[in-house]
């Protein structure tokens, strides 16, 4: 937990700079990576799915996304993304 918090920590800092919040940076940066990806947004509230929204019109340099990536690399993330059964039904890991 306390490595995902640092993590999380270091996405807040790059989002408050560019003056958004983590979700829109996270989303833009999903939306950067490859046109074939598409972020899966899960808002409970109107307010949560505009500013979810909004990410579509944040654009990324190649210069953010190699910051985003190097402060928040891949392998700083602890823990699979579902518990083991689940990961087993899922298609796109196998």
């Amino acid at each position: 937990m306390s490595q995902n918090r640092a993590a999380v920590e270091a996405l807040k800092r790059l989002a408050l700079e560019k003056g958004m919040s983590p979700s829109q940076l996270a989303i833009a940066w999903v939306l950067a990576k490859d046109k074939s990806i598409v972020p899966v947004m899960g808002a409970r509230t109107r307010a949560q799915l505009s500013e979810s929204l909004a990410a579509l019109s944040i654009e990324l340099t190649p210069s953010d996304l190699a910051r985003i990536e190097r402060e928040v690399p891949e392998s700083s993330i602890a823990g699979a993304r579902y518990d083991p059964h689940q990961m087993a039904m899922l298609d796109s890991e196998k």
